[in-house]
């Protein structure tokens, strides 16, 4: 596949190490990621839960009940000074990753960064140059790369070609109500409505269709009643890729009427969500087919598992910079595109 080759000054895999000091930058309490993070790390031979850095005093204290003798920190410098960490995991708000991404690769240290990666193209080049230049690793938290839906989904278009040439996708999220407010509502910090779940299926939808990219439309709308905040309320991209194939993600809590939360079409076939499993249609000996297929587990530690091997000389790297950034460049072409009359747009990364 295009996203899953390393390039030679990814390849860190080759100093084989075997102890792992490692941290979070961030400790907030909205879905307790911090602690997920560093669980998920901690279920790995050789890794020590080291460090939290963390602004709030009593998040700071809350982590060190998590995890008893770790060191807690207010300052991103100071961890690195003092922590003499090997891995960081940056769990900000989405306009902070870049800078905090950068500051630590320059350290000397591997850097996960949660989803998305960055919000421009800019950004993301900046970070894999400095991953680059200090001969470190920078990945993606995109642990939904093994959500048990995906997974199938992936092996019935990938693997198994059930329904032929996949020739059109349509997915997304469907709702009514106002956002939340708070930072992910904020556009400037945010990037948009679109750079939250739309980053996990945007990284879906770039591993089901392996081709290059075209070119990306979006079409956005924002309900001028909802005055809390400023993202968008409907967003939509159009991706069209070298064979043909398009695909129109729709992420949007302005749309009283629900669709399936994937539609793929094929020459020979279609796969439908049904929550919990897929309706599949394809052609067996010239006759039109039907059957339920469903979901597997999902396994959200496989992310870390990756990682470690990696870094200890196992295991290619699955997450890379470069299929990271084909995320964050669609993204951003899909906000350009959407405030220029949602004009084609190619994006930095094909």
């Amino acid at each position: 596949p295009l996203t899953t080759n390393l390039t030679e000054e990814h390849t860190v895999a080759a100093k084989k190490q075997e102890h792992f000091r490692v941290g979070v930058i961030g400790y907030g309490g909205a879905f307790n990621m911090g602690q997920l993070h560093l669980t998920s790390m901690a279920k790995n031979e050789g890794v020590q839960v080291a460090a939290v850095c963390e602004l709030d005093a009593e998040r700071r204290q809350v982590a060190e009940e998590d995890f008893p003798g770790i060191k807690t920190y207010g300052r991103v410098g100071t961890m690195l000074h003092n922590a003499n960490l090997d891995l960081v995991t940056i769990i900000t708000p989405h306009n902070t990753h870049a800078k905090l991404a950068v500051q630590c690769l320059n350290a000397g240290v591997h850097v996960v960064c949660e989803k998305p990666l960055a919000i421009t193209s800019a950004e993301v080049k900046r970070m894999q140059a400095a991953a680059k230049k200090n001969k470190v690793l920078i990945s993606t938290f995109h642990n939904r790369r093994w959500d048990g839906d995906f997974v199938v989904l992936r092996d019935l278009i990938l693997k198994e070609q059930i329904i032929g040439r996949v020739f059109r996708i349509e997915a997304g999220f469907y709702g009514y109500g106002e956002q939340g407010t708070w930072w992910r509502s904020n556009r400037k910090i945010s990037g948009g409505a679109i750079y939250d779940w739309g980053a996990h299926f945007t990284d879906w939808i770039l591993n089901v269709v392996p081709e290059k990219i075209t070119s990306v439309s979006g079409y956005q709308v924002k309900n001028s009643a909802w005055k809390k905040y400023d993202n968008e309320d409907h967003s939509e991209y159009t991706l069209r890729f070298h064979s043909g194939c398009t695909v129109t993600l729709t992420m949007s809590n302005l749309s009283m009427s629900p669709r399936p939360r994937w539609r793929v079409l094929g020459t020979q076939g279609a796969i439908e969500d049904a929550g919990g499993k897929y309706l599949v249609k394809t052609l067996i000996n010239g006759r039109q087919m039907s059957t339920e297929v469903p979901f597997a587990e999902s396994n959200w530690d496989a992310y870390y598992e990756n990682i470690f091997a990696h870094l200890q000389g196992r295991a290619d790297l699955v997450i890379t910079p470069e299929s990271a950034g084909r995320v964050i460049g669609v993204l951003e072409a899909a906000n350009i595109s959407a405030a220029h009359g949602s004009v084609p747009i190619k994006p930095a990364f094909v």
